[in-house]
């Protein structure tokens, strides 16, 4: 895979935010990597942003934040899913050459609404959403399928947002501190959950694999330097450290991971930006990892390297 620079990363805080406005919230973390990469709006060429409607309260949730991420008149998609899909969205759109500069923005103000009838919305409903199924009722079934001996534990309910640049070609003044994204892969497992085996994730499985041979990457034990994981609950951790062949000898979440408060739909682009300032001091090879839906329905995986 032809490699594709990340010029600049923005980032809010993470924590509930009742007086700050979705659009503020968001031009803060789109300021910041703008400022960051040395670019002004002017410079990018597209954008994509991820956010749910459910979370936002709106319908085609990204309309709110048009003109904080300068999509007016100007190239845009949207990810109903993590910030790392949206990355994936905007780093395919550089390999096809249709564009040089992709700003990725995600956001979510988790604290708005009730997460258990926002989550319980995502189950099919005829025969699932009448049970009461939200994503802490699917966490509490694969936990127990893990036989993970305490209740599954969310992070602490957040708002925030995050933005990153990619970019065709390095930034000639910054071109030896950056990052570089040279693999990716996602993939989706089935939707009812009685047709998955909770134990697993043949998704991140795929999405690894896929992520890991774009980058000529062989074996992940020998050839990440550290990983950055979206562990929505905290068992998460275990299972997805477990499917990506790797274990506990390994630098894994030395940020705090998710653990620490990052909100959905966030997430995953955090870990790329916790990946790509931790490489900007040292160089290797790391992963980042998104998630979203019950139980790790949706995965994405990102190999970084500088």
């Amino acid at each position: 895979m032809q490699p594709i620079t990340i010029l600049g990363v923005g980032r809010t805080d993470y924590e509930p935010k009742p007086g700050v406005s979705i659009p503020e919230m968001v031009h803060h973390a789109v300021q910041a990597a703008l400022a960051d990469a040395g670019l002004t709006m002017q410079d990018v060429d597209a954008r994509v942003t991820a956010s749910a409607d459910l979370w936002d309260g709106l319908t085609a949730s990204n309309v709110a934040i048009t003109e904080v991420v300068g999509a007016v008149m100007q190239p845009e998609a949207r990810v109903a899913g993590d910030g790392l899909a949206a990355a994936c969205h905007g780093a395919m759109s550089i390999l096809a050459n249709a564009y040089n500069v992709v700003l990725v923005v995600a956001h979510c103000k988790a604290s708005m609404g009730d997460s258990g009838g926002i989550t319980n919305w995502t189950f099919d409903p005829i025969y699932q959403q009448p049970l009461g199924l939200d994503d802490a009722a699917a966490a509490a079934l694969q936990s127990s399928a893990l036989h993970f001996p305490t209740p599954p534990l969310p992070p602490p309910i957040a708002d925030g947002a995050a933005a990153i640049i990619l970019a065709h070609a390095p930034h000639p003044q910054s071109a030896i501190r950056d990052p570089q994204l040279i693999g990716m892969g996602w993939a989706l497992d089935e939707h009812y959950l009685g047709d998955r085996d909770l134990t697993d994730s043949p998704a991140l499985r795929e999405a690894a694999r896929r992520a890991l041979a774009l980058a000529n990457l062989d074996d992940p034990k020998r050839d990440l330097t550290f990983v950055e994981l979206s562990e929505h609950f905290d068992y998460q951790r275990e299972l997805w450290t477990f499917i990506l062949g790797l274990d506990s000898t390994h630098d894994i979440n030395s940020s705090g991971g998710l653990q620490r408060g990052v909100p959905p739909f966030v997430a995953g682009l955090d870990r790329l930006i916790q990946v790509v300032l931790r490489l900007r001091q040292e160089s290797g090879v790391a992963l980042a990892h998104g998630c979203w839906g019950p139980c790790g329905q949706g995965q994405v995986v990102m190999v970084v390297r500088r």
